[in-house]
């Protein structure tokens, strides 16, 4: 049988798209969509881990997403069940989701799977084991890379059927459904392009009745309930109360946990503070996959604890009622004097941009060497949203979300470049070109333009310094302007002179290890 190409779908910026990752430096990037399930309606549904979401295609068009924040990045094994679906995180954690509402059923360890049939998690490199087993029909299906094809198998091992793999090195993922339909995930490398799934084989006959799943039970944690209220708080992100849903999340997750006595908690991680009707409360710190209340450690199968508090905190229509009641100050991190309070127009400005944002994971955030100058800060309520080129913004270490790039442009007008006097070492953030010479060391001399804005930072005391490194002789930086103008630093042990003035800045000789760096 030819495949049959069911759906194309574009990595972008788009919420009707897919996240894919931006490339890091080395040219190293994970993976965009990873995971397929096709219902018996031929419904499509993606993992789509860079947005940390399920994306839903009907008939080739995108029809709705799933957000699922409380799943580890790295789950693959999609399966789709009646009105249920199924994850597997590398480490052995399992889910069962509403596929209607994306609420969390529950979540166990792998070695007492809750799934309804076998599934392998990535069967395209997986020859020697059978691609999807108890179907109930007789048939099964191997994957054989070197053929670059699908064999499907009677019961006694015979070959009846075999498809082509229709785009050869690309394919991620595969799947049979439980009537024995089997369908392809590839994708152009890198998350970049496009994602692509095919109908490879027709079904093998009527499907088997499918297993009824378990009842939906509670989770118990902590030797407790799920708790009436939870409250997270994280660094430079701001506190909030998580919604039924994203409670009892994370009360599946830490039912996971096994108490250790030899473990111990680095401080600044996530606070949660779990609240019951009746008065009594916990509060749990968080590093990793380990949990601490008072003085017991527990250790848990999942990291994703911040990831789902910071997928709330981040929230764009969280960031838009934040913006209502507590106002927003724009700042520009590099220059210290340079910030903007809004005012109610332009609060209605704000609100519009963030209106058609939608979030993301980290990992779509723009790779890049340093961040470009200016930056930009959007300080809403105890919340900091920072810019990440046009299309992005963060919160926190772990939240993200995208927009459309009006929410760039709005900052950027409101807020644009100051005017530096050439004589303020800032104005250098302006130069288009950056050449480096080492005394004694011609060799050493180069072209280092792509450090610029870090080579500022590190002038003005907007970037940490390590201490000055010894033995190393002074260097001199030469910036270039369009319009001709060209200005020098000379950088020594401990200072820099910078149009005659001399700069007291330890540390600043460091800059001599960005040469030839990457």
């Amino acid at each position: 049988m030819k495949p049959r190409l069911l759906l194309t779908v574009p990595y972008a910026p788009r919420l009707d798209a897919l996240g894919g990752s931006t490339a890091r430096v080395g040219g190293l990037s994970a993976s965009g969509a990873t995971s397929l399930a096709v219902d018996e309606r031929e419904r499509i549904y993606l993992w789509d881990q860079n947005r940390l979401r399920i994306a839903v295609f009907e008939a080739g068009t995108f029809a709705r997403t799933i957000p699922v924040p409380y799943v580890e990045r790295d789950s693959r094994a999609l399966v789709v069940e009646g009105d249920r679906l199924y994850l597997r995180s590398s480490g052995g954690l399992e889910y069962e989701i509403d596929a209607a509402s994306g609420s969390l059923l529950r979540a166990g360890r792998s070695s007492a799977s809750i799934y309804p049939r076998l599934r392998t998690a990535d069967p395209q490199r997986l020859a020697s084991q059978s691609l999807v087993d108890g179907l109930g029909f007789g048939y099964g299906y191997e994957a054989d890379p070197p053929a670059q094809k699908y064999v499907r198998k009677d019961s006694t091992g015979r070959a009846v059927a075999y498809a082509v793999e229709p785009l050869a090195l690309k394919g991620v993922d595969a799947y049979a459904r439980r009537d024995g339909a089997l369908y392809e995930l590839a994708s152009d490398f890198g998350g970049v392009g496009s994602a692509y799934v095919y109908a490879l084989l027709p079904a093998a006959g009527s499907a088997p009745a499918s297993n009824t799943p378990a009842a939906t039970v509670a989770p118990t944690a902590f030797d407790r309930p799920v708790p009436d209220r939870l409250t997270a708080t994280l660094s430079d992100a701001g506190s909030i109360d998580l919604d039924p849903p994203a409670r009892t999340a994370f009360w599946w997750l830490a039912s996971t946990g096994e108490e250790r006595s030899n473990m111990s908690l680095l401080p600044g991680g996530p606070v949660f503070v779990a609240r019951w009707n009746d008065g009594s409360s916990l509060e749990i710190s968080v590093d990793g996959a380990v949990l601490g209340v008072a003085d017991k450690r527990s250790l848990t199968a999942t990291r994703a604890y911040e990831q789902l508090a910071v997928a709330a905190l981040a929230a764009p229509a969280r960031l838009m009622a934040l913006a209502v009641r507590d106002g927003a100050t724009i700042r520009m991190p590099d220059v210290a004097e340079a910030e903007h309070r809004l005012i109610a127009p332009e609060l209605d400005l704000l609100r519009s941009a963030l209106a058609n944002a939608f979030s993301v994971s980290e990992s779509e955030l723009p790779g890049v060497l340093e961040g470009p100058f200016p930056r930009y800060d959007l300080a809403i309520g105890d919340t900091t949203v920072r810019l990440h080129g046009d299309r992005h913004g963060s919160v926190g270490r772990l939240g993200a979300f995208a927009h459309d790039g009006s929410l760039a442009t709005l900052l950027r007008r409101l807020l644009p470049v100051p005017v530096f006097s050439m004589d303020d070492p800032r104005s250098l953030f302006l130069a288009d070109r950056v050449m480096f010479e080492q005394d004694g060391l011609p060799s050493a001399s180069q072209d280092i333009s792509r450090w610029k804005a870090t080579i500022v930072r590190t002038l003005t005391g907007r970037a940490s310094l390590q201490p000055d490194p010894p033995n190393e002789p002074a260097a001199t930086l030469t910036f270039f302007f369009s319009g001709g103008r060209t200005d020098s630093v000379r950088v020594t042990t401990g200072t820099y002179t910078y149009r005659g003035t001399r700069h007291i800045r330890p540390g600043a000789l460091g800059l001599v290890y960005l040469r030839g760096v990457p």
